[in-house]
């Protein structure tokens, strides 16, 4: 009689085999599954590949849906401010670097500058800021912030606090990294596509 750990077997002829030991049992069930597993992966593969057209679609109709709804948002958290969220953001840079050009803001906010221009005559008149020549350039205006502004900038704080608190509720810190870093590569991507066509339409 064999033993449990293997042994030798009767074939029908009478000759003898070994009987499989546990370890080879197990080895080849390990063997199996491994087969399985990669067939699974070679079909999720191929799935993924398939559906990433579609998925690509998706995630930028997503994207544009959760602007709208970010934007909504902040318009109504600021709307008894009497300032626009684009004008915080002015308004908050300015606070930072009181001494950058309308240019630099122009870049800063990838808009402009004569977008900034506007902007900032709106918060002139609002009596957010006020502006004087500068004594060496009178192309350059110094801009100053109110204490009306300042109040603004206050309440902006807290307002964009709670948005990212918001946005990211339910987010991991690694999670939180990893958006940012695809915003950058997907930002960096349509930033060369547009600057293409900028130097398409200069020919």
């Amino acid at each position: 009689m064999a033993g449990a750990g293997g042994g030798k077997l009767r074939d029908a002829d009478g000759g003898s085999r070994h009987r499989p030991g546990t370890s080879t049992r197990r080895a080849q069930r390990l063997s199996q599954n491994l087969k399985r597993s990669l067939r699974r992966n070679c079909r999720n593969a191929v799935i993924r590949k398939m559906d990433r057209k579609q998925l690509a679609h998706d995630s930028i109709m997503r994207f544009r849906k959760t602007d709208t709804m970010l934007r909504r948002y902040l318009d109504r958290k600021v709307s008894n401010t009497g300032v626009f969220p684009t004008q915080h953001r002015l308004l908050m840079e300015l606070d930072r670097n009181p001494s950058c050009s309308q240019v630099d803001l122009a870049e800063k906010f990838d808009v402009s500058a004569a977008a900034i221009a506007v902007s900032l005559k709106k918060l002139e008149k609002g009596g957010y800021i006020t502006r004087l020549a500068d004594e060496n350039d009178n192309r350059i205006n110094q801009v100053s912030i109110t204490a009306k502004g300042k109040e603004v900038i206050h309440k902006s704080i807290l307002i964009f606090q709670e948005t990212d608190r918001c946005f990211f509720e339910g987010f991991t810190d690694e999670e939180v990294e990893q958006f940012f870093h695809f915003m950058e590569k997907a930002y960096k991507n349509m930033a060369e596509q547009n600057s293409r066509l900028d130097a398409e339409e200069r020919k």
